[in-house]
């Protein structure tokens, strides 16, 4: 980033890092990026410029509950439209802040996903965590920028800690299991 410009040049070096590397790359970039990024891959055609290489895109967007619910929804639909054609989709589901549903309509019969639904290839329902235990110790987890891997050999964080970690390690990759395989 340059200020508060992304500099497009690290993007295409990004670009040829992706292109050189022969499996599967995953780019997990912020919310402070996201619009720029995709912007970018809009203007380069990178979804087709990767499918001409025998590669898919695959853009994973998030739905979070609670109050951010209308933002992450307004944000969902904006990249849909941005991208037609090209890439697939995967939604996660987050219910951390609050259900995902509005007036008690749960996200797969809102009209913005009905309006979508042949572009998204999966969805993943994250797990309800305790926020007090489970979702205190994945944020720390987070904030101290750990693998769970990392988190759960590390012999400085309790071991009740680890264990919820642990059982939301299996959460997640259960939720994700569904989708990925």
């Amino acid at each position: 980033m340059n200020g508060d410009e992304i500099d497009p040049r690290a993007f295409d070096a990004l670009i040829e890092l992706i292109a050189s590397h022969e499996g599967d790359v995953v780019v997990d970039n912020g919310a402070s990026s996201f619009i720029p990024l995709a912007s970018y891959m809009l203007q380069n055609d990178v979804a087709g410029l990767l499918q001409s290489m025998g590669r898919q895109l695959v853009i994973h967007t998030l739905i979070t509950g609670g109050q951010a619910i209308l933002d992450t929804l307004n944000g969902f639909a904006a990249i849909m439209s941005q991208f037609p054609s090209g890439p697939e989709f995967v939604v996660w589901l987050n219910p951390f802040f609050g259900p995902i549903e509005i007036d008690g309509k749960p996200f797969q019969k809102m009209k913005v996903y009905l309006e979508n639904k042949d572009k998204i290839t999966g969805i993943i329902q994250m797990p309800e965590l305790k926020k007090e235990t489970f979702g205190q110790d994945l944020r720390d987890m987070l904030q101290d920028r750990l693998t769970f891997d990392e988190a759960l050999a590390s012999e400085s964080l309790p071991l009740m800690v680890r264990q919820r970690l642990k059982m939301s390690q299996r959460a997640f990759y259960d939720a994700i299991g569904v989708v990925v395989g």
